[in-house]
Parts: structure tokens; C-alpha cells; sequence
């Protein structure tokens, strides 16, 4: 009566015993409205319909910001001054790390990756981007439906990961 891919039975709270529900003996003592419960236990994946089931999440992209931000602030190392800005690009690299796979867009960044910053796909109304470096690298800024905006610094392989958003996303998103 009972397989390991389904179970259907009831629950009496007072017992926390669970009956069959067929066994006319075992269902007699619930009468009581608030005392039972059917439980549908399926975990058969080919009864589900096709929206429920989910893709496994790929990744598509994986890594820091492009290695050319480091270009012009070591040339800038000559000054006092440009040590700075060289430590500031430098331990970015060793601190941001962008994810964009099929589901969500996410960022960690901070001393040991202490922040998290996750988006998915439904959220972007806008996606802008302002190349670098003759356009080896760009800065991506998705503005989100509440008007937030996620910026992704030096980002390498720009335009592939520019068109793989932008397909994800829709066709209705709009470049600027």
C-alpha cells in the first residue's frame, strides 16, 4: 500500500501518530476537523510539471576584476602618491570576486569576502557599461527595478559576459 516514492496518511496532533488513511479502524478516531492533516509526501521528479523543474545552476563566469586595472597605478608607483592607489587596485583583486551563472549575478568582496551581494535576473531593469583601457576591460552598472545599482569594476571578458546578461535578462533591457 506504501512505496518510498509516496506516502499518504494522517496525522492526529494529540499522538503525533500517523495512521493510514484505508485502515478503517486506525480512521475512525479522527473525526475532528482540526485534528487531521493529509500528507502528500511525492518526491517522484517526472510527475512534476515541466515549470517545476529547476535547471541545475551553471556558472557562466567566475573571478576577480581584470589584472589590467593594474597597469596604470604601477606606472604611478614612480610618485609617493601612487602607492595608494596601486595597494587600492591591488588588494581588489585579491578581495572581489564576481559570480554570474543562469540564475543570479553575485559579488563578494571585503577582507575575507565578508560581504555578499546577490542578484538575479528578474531584478535588472538596466544594464550601462563605460569601457577601459581601449576596451579591454569595462565597468558594468545593472540598475536594479527599485533604482539600486550594482557596479562591477573592471570587468574582464566584458562583452561576453555583457551579452550573455543581456540574454538572459530579455530583449526589452535598453543599453546607454
Amino acid at each position: 500500500m506504501l512505496n518510498s516514492n509516496y506516502f499518504m496518511g494522517f496525522v492526529n496532533f494529540s499522538t503525533n501518530q500517523i495512521r493510514k488513511p484505508f485502515d478503517k479502524k486506525n480512521t475512525s478516531k479522527f473525526t475532528n476537523k482540526n485534528t487531521k492533516l493529509k500528507i502528500n509526501l511525492s518526491k517522484n521528479i517526472k510527475d512534476l510539471p515541466e515549470k517545476q523543474k529547476i535547471e541545475a545552476e551553471k556558472v557562466f563566469f567566475e573571478g576577480p576584476p581584470s589584472k589590467t586595472e593594474l597597469i596604470i597605478p604601477f606606472i604611478s608607483i614612480l610618485t609617493v602618491l601612487g602607492i595608494i592607489p596601486f595597494l587600492a587596485t591591488l588588494s581588489r583583486q585579491f578581495w572581489v570576486k564576481y559570480t554570474i551563472t543562469n540564475r543570479r549575478i553575485s559579488v563578494d568582496s571585503g577582507f575575507q569576502k565578508s560581504n555578499h551581494v546577490e542578484i538575479v535576473y528578474k531584478d535588472i531593469k538596466k544594464i550601462n557599461y563605460i569601457t577601459r583601457y581601449g576596451g579591454l576591460t569595462a565597468d558594468i552598472v545593472l540598475v536594479l527595478k527599485d533604482n539600486a545599482q550594482l557596479e562591477m569594476r573592471s570587468m574582464p571578458n566584458w562583452q561576453e559576459n555583457y551579452d550573455y546578461i543581456k540574454k538572459i535578462c530579455g530583449l526589452n533591457l535598453t543599453d546607454e
